[in-house]
Order: structure tokens, then sequence, then C-alpha cells
């Protein structure tokens, strides 16, 4: 089956980079979770910080710093993400996906968002001269065939620029009931 995601886009002020690039975030919500990496790679940062703030207007709640695969994990920047992908996940969807992205360290998506009443949506935060990689595209397949989860493509747009939304089609195959579950 094929999903067509069409891009949900955001705009910005210019002047909202610039203040981000230079420490000021002030309206960033203070629930978030800032690591000092973040501060340490202002300008890398801002498009997942300013999407999670979009959604977190829908009332989503989510973070940046998650990791679905095996990778780096003893990093403590992942350990808070970690623990609400297990909240949130059958643990057994996350053990197959786990094994069918064993190795590969690309692609996930910039954010992890969940609501109280269980809905769960992964999204990849792209800005302008930024692309969809395949990685990320294999990656989106990944997870709203095996997680069975949401998958969105959020674009960034300066407010001044002109910006035709994206769709694209990922390759969605259906379990009759994976692993039991």
């Amino acid at each position: 089956m094929i999903h067509t995601i069409k891009e949900t886009v955001f705009t910005y002020h210019q002047r909202l980079l610039d203040d981000w690039i230079k420490g000021k975030r002030e309206w960033l919500p203070l629930s978030l979770f800032t690591p000092t990496v973040v501060e340490q790679q202002l300008n890398e940062y801002f498009g997942a910080y300013f999407g999670l703030s979009q959604y977190m207007k829908q009332g989503w709640l989510g973070t940046a710093f998650y990791a679905l695969g095996n990778w780096e994990p003893d990093n403590p920047l992942y350990t808070e993400g970690r623990i609400l992908l297990a909240q949130y996940i059958n643990p057994n969807k996350l053990s197959l996906f786990k094994g069918l992205r064993t190795g590969v360290t690309s692609g996930e998506p910039d954010l992890f968002l969940y609501k109280t009443d269980g809905s769960i949506l992964f999204v990849v935060v792209k800005k302008e001269d930024e692309y969809l990689s395949d990685a990320e595209l294999i990656c989106l397949s990944n997870i709203k065939s095996v997680l069975e989860c949401d998958v969105e493509v959020a674009y960034l747009a300066e407010e001044r620029s002109l910006y035709t939304p994206k769709s694209y089609d990922i390759k969605v195959v259906q379990f009759p009931n994976p692993l039991g579950v």
C-alpha cells in the first residue's frame, strides 16, 4: 500500500532565527528539555525546536532527543526519550522495528510526539535548503509499517518566502498480526 505524506508548513520570522542563534529562546515552552548540546550548536537545532513548539500548540507533547534504534545506548541525552518510547510503543513492535533497522544509524525523524490519549506522531523537520533523504523516507515507511504510528514531514519556511508543500509517497507493508500484537 502507498501512503502519501503532504508536508505541513510552519512559517517563522527571520528575527526568531536570528535571536535563536544569539541564544534568545523566550518563545520556547519552559517544559521543553533543552540539553547543553543545543546551546553549543544553536544553528543546528532551531528547526527541531521551532517545529516542536508548533506541534505543542496543537496539543502534542514530545522530544527531539530520543532513539528508536539501538545506537548510542549509553548516551544519557536519549534516556528520557527512550523511556517515553517504552511508555507509548508496544515493546514487541519496537523490538521488531529495532531488528529491522540493526546497524542503521541515519534517517530517524527529528521529533517523537505523543498525546495522553495514546496518539503517536513521528516528524521529520526540514527548513529552507534542506531535503528529505532516502534514509528518512525508508525510516518513515518502517515506522508506519511496523510501529503503525503516524508520520509527517514539517517544512519551516521563512515568512517572506513562497513555498508550495511537497508530497512524498512511502510504501507501507501491512502485517496481519505482527508478533501477535
